[in-house]
């Protein structure tokens, strides 16, 4: 079976942790990588020594360069612009729904505060790495639509 990598970039290594739980109690193909901010994440993406990851999932609200900063140089740059990446915050207001879709996300998704509803939603994006990102997550904006936005 073919291994898919999914990369998050969080300043919160405790919600990382949580994540990565979520990621290896649904999915045994997944590989998960962990950034503890935007400069570092960046860095990794754009060394030709680094393997590009199938999906990049980006807290919006970090310390010196923000989720927002961060997809505008992951899209402006031609290596990895094709890596969907999905912005995820606490909040749901409409600038930063508004601002992912603008910059080129695949999604938007405020996350959840149950660990049940993660594991969930990680366990819909996994399967969608091996069908139709897309499609799964239309899926998932239609069962959830307080959650998740597809753009």
């Amino acid at each position: 079976m073919n291994k898919k990598t999914i990369m998050l970039v969080d300043d919160d290594s405790d919600d990382a942790e949580i994540f990565e739980m979520a990621v290896k109690h649904t999915a045994d193909y997944i590989t998960f990588e962990y950034s503890g901010g935007g400069s570092e994440a960046l860095n990794r993406l754009t060394s030709t020594a680094f393997s590009l990851p199938d999906l990049i999932l980006v807290d919006a609200g970090m310390p010196k360069m923000n989720g927002w900063e961060l997809l505008k140089n992951i899209k402006a740059d031609d290596r990895i612009a094709k890596v969907p990446v999905i912005m995820i915050a606490t909040s749901s207001r409409m600038e930063g729904i508004s601002l992912a879709q603008n910059l080129g996300a695949e999604a938007y998704f405020i996350k959840p505060s149950n660990y049940d509803d993660l594991k969930s939603i990680m366990k819909n994006l996994c399967s969608g790495l091996r069908t139709d990102l897309k499609a799964k997550l239309l899926t998932m904006q239609s069962d959830s639509p307080r959650y998740i936005f597809v753009f």
